[in-house]
């Protein structure tokens, strides 16, 4: 697996979330551990980024889409995910 800082790792969460689901299977496509979802999953929650909708789902929320959108539009972000590729 290759290393990711965690500016990547909160964009996964929240793409793998778009949709809505559990925390496990968001902590299996992301590839947390269990201490790792908590920490990462707890700060999404509290900034707002993730919501759980009424059926216990995890979801992003509306401003963790304009998060993700924001973040396709950073030209360093882009140039840092091409670096690693090549």
């Amino acid at each position: 697996m290759v290393n990711r800082d965690r500016h990547e790792i909160v964009i996964e969460i929240l793409e793998k979330a778009k949709l809505g689901k559990v925390k496990t299977e968001i902590m299996r496509d992301v590839g947390l551990s269990y201490s790792q979802s908590k920490q990462y999953l707890g700060a999404l929650l509290e900034k707002g980024l993730l919501e759980i909708d009424e059926n216990r789902l995890i979801k992003t929320s509306k401003k963790g889409l304009e998060f993700l959108e924001k973040c396709g539009e950073c030209i360093l972000f882009k140039w840092n995910r091409q670096k690693r590729i090549a």
